[in-house]
Order: C-alpha cells, then sequence, then structure tokens
C-alpha cells in the first residue's frame, strides 16, 4: 500500500481512538473551552482543537493521545509506529498556495514558520481540489516520509481573501511563538535577540536579575526595552505605558517580583520572590504557610522552570537548601548536591528533556509586509 494511503488509514484510526470515550470527557471540556455556548459554530476551530488533543495534549500520565494509541495497537508494525510517532512533528499554520505538486498535493508557504513544504492528500486529486494558488489555507499537516499530509479538516480561502485572513496572523505569532521557531533562521535569530536584550538588562541592572515590587514590574521591564533601542542607535521604541500588553495581576498585584533573564531561560517573572529568598536565609520559615506556598510553587507547579529555585540555592548555599528541602519534603536525609538535580528534573522534566525556546517575539514578513501598508494608509 501506498505510505500516504497507509497514512491516512492509520489517521483515521487515531481520530476513532481519541473519541471512543476512553478519556473521560477531557475532549468535551476541550471543546467546551473553545465554544463557551457549548455550540461548534466554526469548523476551522473545531479542527484545530481535534488535533491538539491529538498531538499535543498532556493526558494525566503524561502521555498524549497518539502516544497512548500507538501503545495500545500492539499490531502495529515498527514501520507504522514510527510514522504515527513522527506526527508529534506535526504543523499548524497559515498555508499559502505555490503551485501544485503532482496529481494529489501542493506546494505551500507558511506564513508563521516562513518554509514551504509539499503537501499531499490522502484523498486524492479530490482533496486538494480547492488549493488552487493564492489560495490560504489554514489547519495542520503531519510528515510522511519526506513529504507532509493534510491533517484534519483544514480551512481553505480564496486568493483574494489572502489579505483579510494574513490580518491574523500577528495574533497567532504572539500566542504561539513556538511555531515560528520551527524555521532554523528564525530561532536562531531570535535567541539572538534575547541575548541583545539579556546584555542591555544587565547592563541596566549590574546583573541578570532585580527584584523589584509588583507596582514597579512594568516600569523596569519598559527600562529594559528602552535600553535595548538605545544600544541598536535608535530612538523608537515602546516609549509609553501602552506599548506593553497589560501584565496578569498575578505579578502586579505580588509584594515582590523578581526579574531573571537567565541565558538558557531567557527573561522569567517569579512573584514572591523576597518571601523565597527568606525562607533560603532562614529554613525554619518553611513551616510557615507563605513561605511554604511559594517555594512549593516553584518546585512543583506546571509552567515554572527550574530556574528560580537555582538561583535561590546558589544565593543561600547547599547547606541552607538542604536544611529547607529537608524540612519541605519531610525528608531528614535530603541532600541538594546529591538529590537536587533529581528532584528538579522530577517537577520539571519538559523542560530538561526539551531546550527552552526563546522567549522574544519575531515579527514575520507577512506581518510586516502589513504593518507597512497600514502605515502608508
Amino acid at each position: 500500500m501506498d505510505q500516504m494511503a497507509r497514512a491516512g488509514d492509520l489517521k483515521g484510526e487515531l481520530v476513532s481512538f481519541a473519541l471512543s470515550g476512553r478519556f473521560d470527557g477531557v475532549l468535551d471540556e476541550l471543546v467546551m473551552d473553545a465554544f463557551p455556548g457549548g455550540v461548534v459554530n466554526d469548523e476551522g476551530v473545531f479542527a484545530a482543537v481535534i488535533e491538539g488533543f491529538l498531538f499535543s495534549y498532556r493526558l494525566p500520565s503524561g502521555s498524549r493521545v497518539v502516544e497512548r494509541f500507538v501503545v495500545d495497537r500492539r499490531d502495529l508494525d515498527e514501520r507504522d509506529r514510527a510514522l504515527v510517532l513522527g506526527w508529534l512533528d506535526n504543523v499548524q499554520g497559515m498555508f499559502e498556495i505555490i503551485e501544485p505538486y503532482g496529481e494529489d498535493g501542493v506546494v505551500a508557504f507558511n506564513h508563521v514558520d516562513e518554509l514551504t513544504y509539499r503537501v499531499r492528500s490522502n484523498m486524492g486529486a479530490e482533496g486538494v481540489e480547492m488549493l488552487t494558488p493564492g489560495t490560504i489555507m489554514i489547519g495542520g499537516i503531519v510528515p510522511v516520509g519526506d513529504e507532509w499530509m493534510i491533517s484534519g479538516t483544514p480551512m481553505a480561502y480564496a486568493a483574494e481573501e489572502a489579505d483579510a485572513v494574513l490580518a491574523e496572523l500577528p495574533e497567532i505569532v504572539l500566542r504561539d511563538p513556538e511555531r515560528v521557531f520551527r524555521n532554523p533562521e528564525k530561532l536562531a535569530e531570535a535567541r539572538e535577540m534575547q541575548e541583545q536584550q539579556r546584555r542591555a538588562f544587565i547592563d541596566l541592572y549590574g546583573g541578570d536579575l532585580v527584584v523589584v515590587p509588583g507596582g514597579k514590574v512594568h516600569e523596569t521591564l519598559m527600562a529594559v526595552y528602552r535600553r535595548v533601542y538605545e544600544q541598536a542607535g535608535s530612538k523608537a521604541g515602546p516609549w509609553t505605558d501602552s506599548d506593553l500588553p497589560p501584565l496578569p495581576e498575578d505579578w502586579t498585584a505580588a509584594e515582590s517580583v523578581a526579574l531573571i533573564y537567565d541565558a538558557e531561560d531567557g527573561l522569567g517573572f517569579y512573584g514572591d520572590y523576597a518571601l523565597a529568598q527568606q525562607a533560603f536565609a532562614d529554613p525554619g520559615l518553611i513551616r510557615r504557610r507563605p513561605y511554604r506556598d511559594v517555594i512549593s510553587a516553584y518546585l512543583r507547579e506546571e509552567g515554572i522552570s527550574p530556574v528560580p529555585i537555582r538561583r535561590l540555592v546558589a544565593e543561600a548555599g547547599p547547606d541552607a537548601a538542604d536544611r529547607l528541602f529537608q524540612k519541605l519534603l519531610k525528608k531528614p536525609g535530603f541532600s541538594w548536591e546529591r538529590d537536587g538535580e533529581a528532584l528538579l528534573r522530577k517537577y520539571h522534566a519538559d523542560w530538561y528533556d526539551n531546550p527552552p525556546l526563546p522567549r522574544v517575539t519575531l515579527t514575520t514578513r507577512a506581518v510586516t509586509r502589513r504593518s507597512q501598508e497600514a502605515n502608508r494608509r
């Protein structure tokens, strides 16, 4: 059987597996989050929810649906297993059709990551009938050998609608910057930009860590961006309070926030950092709830990197870390030098398994072009 046809069969089986009811209503919750009124009124959004559930959503076990599928399907041979697991490298994007590719495919340029893909449909010529040059296809593709297969139910917009459709691109890039970083050139550009910002941060504050009251976070951040632009020889840049989006209330309302511009992790914001510093300076404070809560959050909360714990240990020393974690974990024999790395890996496995991506947001060519056109108007 043709590999593309086999991929189509397996994708259908994967979707059936996901919809089989074995995931205790998790998918229902995701659909309700996307459609609060309970009415699915956008096929493109619904398809994106399904694709995200298949390939990205972490089940309580930590695995993803596609991984569970491969484990449960013991009948799959090694080639099928490799094919399906390869779909973890799926791409969601805004694809502009460039030209036909054989009888059942197209060459498509993704405006999100600015890469070109050879895309085929497992439905044959019928699956690409509407994808004429200039058409914008919004949806997902998955790898099949050296080519890509249309996955899910993409939305297609005629060439004359392209400008209106691409108007949504800046929001997508801002919401999911990691999509841009599939492009190695964009990733390298972002890393260089992040390093420039870090140098400006250190130049301004004398180090890569500064602790300020929550009400000063916005002012502190604006000062960094001004310094970046000044060091680049430009007076243009974010000069007013309205130039930055609103910051989370968890930051602005906190008594103290650490801004740490880590060389590896980028710029992170950590609320109640002064409390954490006090706990490391006097580990007995960990018995009191405010101190215990902030250390527990840094250690266990999803989305927080190991950086704040590492910095606190570096400031206070391993002996203080021993005493603090012995009390927090109720393990009298805990030793930071022996057990600290394993502890961080236990709660931050994703961070260790996947090198952190830059936290800066790049502007794609389509975003830049549209901004220039808007300024001319």
